[in-house]
């Protein structure tokens, strides 16, 4: 990290040392100098003036089924830019563009400067028009037009302008402005960047008096996303190419050009600051007492600095936002913290940078937009809490969740429900069962809440399987996002084992890898037609995933245990029961289950100890015996933690009490599974207000079985 800034602060230095502290002024016209590789000023001839330095072709040439349909125009639209060249595609038929043909120049690996004045006329809103995307300058790809060297374009349907490159990775590297930017008949700069120093893109959009409009970039890695070169002529109004065996059908340009300009450098044209990096929270907890915020940024032009750096936030979705200096933390680097929050707060923010030029800029882009716009946001959870809790015991109306968390149940047209149930499953279970006739015909249901998106999680369910035939049968998924079936924060199903037949299985998605877990039996013999309590459970201390699977009886049939450290992907979608994303026309695309579920929880800590403790577990189930443990640490302040086992799935409280035997806090009133738990006391009391100094008791009761322990409280 230390050679990268190293290198950032060089590369800076070089540009202060080498007077390109004076601001250039953008959208010309302009002169070519020494860094230029191409200019065309369309003063009227296509006269390439950057020619004279040897490094490309002499001018551009016009090309057309009818070359009246190129010509030029006094370009009155932009003040002092004399002429400028017509490319006129009303139709299809006119298919006129322009080119420049290919050197060693135009094969650009570094920085860059690509620039054009454009007015389009008319486009497409899809694929079918062949305006639909107009290039005002690419170098098309060898074999297939959109594997180019670079790129800059205007998207029809959004309405955008859009730059990048492909790279010799086989990535498009590319960054898009807001969307409404582009005005049908309106005159518009256009400049694309690319810094390897600074390791980023930018796209610019300036009006035709030269106003900032927009100002879009991103971060690159220079080692890896290195633009993929070839042989083609530079393109201006149309993507290309003669020759290539797949050529573009969609990307005729009707409109005006102007001053053309591609440079080897980094231009040093004036611009709001370069956002590099923005701290993204996930869900916080609310033992927290503040949630740090960190910005990268740095200025645009060389000589700049950047003068004030600020962050802005509020809980809710409606009220003003609070603005907080951000304090210098070294180099381009900037930090703040937002206050600690409540349990259920939903927080969002945004920062902003101005440098000396008064310009700014914001993360996320649109963040001060006056319609629609965007914000970071993150939710405060409880730590150590259920997040979900399904008992299907509201039959024959809609499902409830009783945890704290209270997530909103979603049901589809068939929703029914059965008397079959599994040990301590009241009086009712959820039914998923085939329709003849039906095509989508599972009446799965879903649990919508931003808390089911955990780090480290339990999920306690019991199944009864009326089939267990067909691989890749999602029984409880909590996916990415709404139509993903493959990518999910945990997920448990019936896929092929070892065997070849579909067998219990635990998975969950992270960064880099998918984790999985399998059961040692063909559930088509082992599980079909009978109740089985299942465990998946995965803590962050550890790194440990594990699955267990119980029988009827409650008593172990088989653990599976695997160390990775790679944490999961969070959940963007509502948690499925039932059935994976699916396609309406296919049933069988990714299989629903059959049968019925009871009993579904969800923890998002480690709540059944199923690896707390994996050395033991692999010996083999052990009996647990009651016991209540003394807490740690103890003394304490701010927070203790107090772990219990249980023989048995029964209801049990765990309440804490002062000296005069008051209740202070009840940790735990809830029916939990055979096994050792841990819960945490913040010292606060049931209102959520800190509680004094002193001696308090700890009780826990589990039918007759109670068991009572001392803990000390030093503030």
């Amino acid at each position: 990290m230390k050679s990268l800034v190293s290198i950032a602060l060089l590369a800076l230095f070089v540009m202060q040392s080498a007077s390109a502290q004076t601001l250039e002024q953008v959208g010309g016209p302009y002169n070519a100098d020494s860094v230029t590789v191409l200019l065309l000023h369309f003063d009227g001839n296509f006269t390439n003036n950057a020619a004279a330095l040897g490094k490309t072709a002499a001018a551009a040439v016009p090309r057309s089924t009818n070359p009246a349909k190129i010509f030029f125009l006094d370009n009155t639209g932009v003040s002092g830019m004399g002429k400028c060249v017509r490319i006129d595609n009303s139709s299809i038929s006119d298919s006129s563009y322009i080119t420049v043909d290919d050197t060693v120049a135009f094969d650009m690996t570094g920085n860059w400067t690509i620039e054009a004045w454009a007015n389009i006329f008319t486009f497409g809103d899809n694929s079918n028009d062949y305006r639909w995307v107009p290039r005002v300058v690419m170098k098309p790809g060898d074999d297939v037009f959109y594997l180019p060297n670079y790129w800059l374009e205007m998207w029809g349907d959004n309405r955008l302008f859009h730059a990048g490159f492909y790279t010799k990775n086989a990535e498009w590297i590319s960054l898009s402005s807001p969307n409404n930017m582009f005005v049908p008949g309106e005159w518009v700069h256009l400049t694309f960047i690319r810094d390897t120093a600074r390791a980023f893109i930018a796209c610019m959009v300036h009006d035709k008096n030269k106003n900032l409009k927009s100002f879009i970039t991103r971060g690159i890695d220079k080692s890896k996303d290195i633009p993929l070169t070839n042989k083609q002529k530079v393109h201006i109004g149309w993507a290309g190419a003669v020759g290539i065996t797949t050529a573009s059908t969609d990307s005729w340009l009707d409109g005006f050009v102007d001053e053309v300009r591609i440079s080897n450098v980094v231009r040093n044209f004036a611009g709001p600051p370069v956002i590099s990096t923005v701290s993204r929270l996930a869900n916080q907890p609310s033992t927290l007492t503040s949630y740090p915020v960190s910005v990268s940024v740095f200025p645009l032009n060389a000589g700049g600095s950047i003068t004030s750096a600020r962050l802005y936030y509020r809980t809710d979705t409606v009220g003003a936002f609070t603005s907080i200096s951000m304090t210098s933390a070294g180099g381009n680097n900037y930090t703040s913290a937002i206050p600690g929050q409540a349990f259920k707060k939903r927080i969002q923010y945004y920062v902003k940078c101005t440098d000396n030029n008064s310009y700014a800029s914001m993360s996320p882009v649109d963040a001060e937009a006056m319609t629609n716009p965007t914000y970071y946001s993150f939710m405060i959870y409880q730590p150590n809490m259920k997040v979900l809790d399904v008992n299907f015991e509201q039959a024959p109306g809609k499902p409830v969740d009783l945890s704290p968390n209270g997530a909103t149940m979603i049901t589809r047209k068939f929703l029914e429900f059965a008397t079959d149930v599994p040990m301590g499953g009241g009086t009712s279970s959820l039914l998923l069962k085939s329709r003849p006739g039906v095509n989508v015909d599972s009446n799965w249901v879903e649990a919508e809440s931003p808390f089911l998106a955990v780090e480290e999680f339990t999920l306690d369910a019991w199944i009864k399987t009326d089939s267990a035939n067909l691989h890749a049968t999602r029984i409880i998924i909590n996916p990415t996002k709404a139509d993903d079936w493959n990518n999910a924060n945990f997920e448990l199903s019936f896929r092929n084992g070892a065997a070849g037949k579909p067998v219990f299985t635990a998975r969950y998605w992270g960064a880099t890898t998918s984790t999985t877990l399998q059961d040692t039996f063909v559930a088509a013999t082992a599980h079909v037609g009978k109740w089985r309590h299942v465990i998946l459970e995965r803590s962050k201390t550890n790194s440990v995933f594990g699955m267990a699977i119980r029988d009827e009886n409650d008593v172990l049939m088989s653990k599976t245990f695997k160390t990775q450290a790679d944490p999961p992907l969070m959940a963007g979608a509502p948690l499925r029961i039932g059935r994976a994303h699916f396609l309406p026309e296919d049933n069988w695309y990714v299989a629903p289950f059959r049968g019925k579920i009871d009993n579904v929880k969800v923890y998002n800590y480690p709540a059944a100890g199923l690896v707390t403790d994996v050395d033991r577990d692999k010996m083999g189930e052990m009996p647990w015996a009651f016991d209540l443990a003394q807490n740690y640490p103890n003394p304490f302040n701010p927070s203790t933690i107090v772990r219990f086992t249980v023989p048995k799935f029964q209801n049990i409280s765990l309440v804490v009490y002062d000296l005069l035997g008051r209740i202070v806090k009840t940790l735990v009133n809830e029916e939990r599974h055979a096994g050792e738990h841990r819960v945490t006391w913040d010292g606060t009391n049931d209102h959520r207000i800190g509680v004094a100094s002193g001696v308090y008791f700890y009780r826990l009761k589990a039918g007759d079985l109670v068991k009572t322990q001392k803990m000390l409280l030093v503030r």
